[in-house]
């Protein structure tokens, strides 16, 4: 009887690893089938290349074609459906100080203005420029100081700090930081995850902007991988590119 049961359950735990070892074959050929389906766009030698995953040996991020059409279009910080051409003629109220570039500072300590100042109402909820960013700087402090460059009269550049007030930067999925400046309200974390729906703060006066004579107003500044401040309008104007159609006039057949 126990040379039975004994064969019985050695015959079942045969049985049990052969189904295993029949699941896992087919678990194997469908993720096999699954990755010969990856097409991996590349650039080595100043050359755009084809890479299959087989070729890989570190860890790679793959990005789908819809995850950066989605977030490197870049929308109103109001939530409001304007283009950004309708905000700065809606909302810019002097081209010659408003604007990025415009004259900063004194004689012997020259400065560009860093931002564009869009004039909305006090306490205008502020939310991030695309579906997804991540709070990199966030500071609650109405005194806040952020360090930018100046030019003395010899045209030597130097450092100096201005006093922006609470502030908050988000950086995109593109690499590109949005920073809000002179808020009232301050409502993330630093690390935070924020998403279109997520009011970050409420435009206000503080920062230098209460020495100046102006009204509540939004300074939006963007911001490169190297924290060099740039023109808004060369970025925010335009955003209808599209990575799936460039990938469909792209020979990229296996």
């Amino acid at each position: 009887m126990k040379s039975n049961t004994g064969f019985i359950i050695r015959s079942a735990i045969i049985l049990l690893m052969l189904i295993i070892i029949i699941i896992d074959a087919v678990v194997i050929r469908h993720l096999k089938k699954k990755i010969d389906n990856l097409i991996i766009i590349g650039w080595q030698d100043s050359t755009l290349v084809k890479l299959s995953p087989n070729s890989i040996d570190e860890q790679t991020v793959l990005i789908t074609k819809e995850f950066i059409d989605e977030f490197n279009h870049y929308k109103s910080p109001f939530k409001d459906g304007l283009s950004f051409q309708v905000l700065i003629e809606k909302y810019i109220r002097n081209r010659w100080s408003d604007h990025y570039g415009c004259s900063r500072g004194t004689r012997e300590k020259k400065r560009i203005h860093e931002g564009i100042d869009l004039f909305v109402p006090e306490n205008t909820p502020v939310y991030p420029l695309t579906d997804y960013g991540i709070v990199t700087e966030v500071s609650d402090n109405p005194h806040y100081l952020v360090e930018v460059e100046y030019k003395k009269t010899d045209d030597t550049r130097h450092k100096m700090k201005i006093e922006y007030g609470k502030t908050i930067r988000i950086l995109y999925p593109e690499g590109i930081a949005s920073i809000y400046t002179h808020l009232n309200e301050v409502y993330v974390k630093l690390g935070q995850e924020v998403d279109r729906n997520t009011i970050v703060g409420l435009t206000g006066l503080t920062g230098n902007i209460r020495n100046s004579g102006k009204p509540s107003h939004l300074h939006l500044e963007l911001r490169d991988k190297d924290n060099k401040s740039f023109d808004p309008r060369n970025r925010l104007h335009f955003d209808q590119g599209s990575v799936e159609f460039f990938l469909d006039h792209l020979n990229i057949e296996k």
